[in-house]
């Protein structure tokens, strides 16, 4: 993973499941514990278990001051609604970013 002084940006995509979960687990641990902002770009999710989705809302909420997601897919979209979540979580876009940011993917 790669930041600057403004922040991070990790970008998922593909498929979370059971089988990445740890990755998830992770990756979230990592970038939530890191100074500054992080943002995790949804858009690319192709599918989202209900427990990937648990653990990015549980991340997304306790950790509100520095991690934002941002873009779900309607794929993921559809997962946060199934556990009821879309209404708890405050979602980032691009023209709330205040420096430029650098990608990392995460799959």
């Amino acid at each position: 993973m790669r930041e600057s002084g403004e922040g991070l940006l990790v970008e998922l995509w593909g498929e979370w499941d059971i089988f990445s979960l740890g990755e998830l687990e992770g990756m979230l641990t990592d970038v939530s514990s890191r100074r500054g902002w992080s943002l995790v770009d949804l858009s690319g999710i192709s599918f989202l278990d209900l427990q990937s989705a648990r653990e990015l809302a549980a991340h997304s909420l306790l950790y509100r001051h520095n991690l934002k997601l941002r873009n779900p897919s309607s794929q993921a979209m559809a997962t946060l609604e199934a556990l009821g979540l879309e209404g708890r979580l405050d979602f980032s876009s691009d023209v709330d970013r205040d420096g430029p940011w650098i990608f990392s993917e995460i799959s």
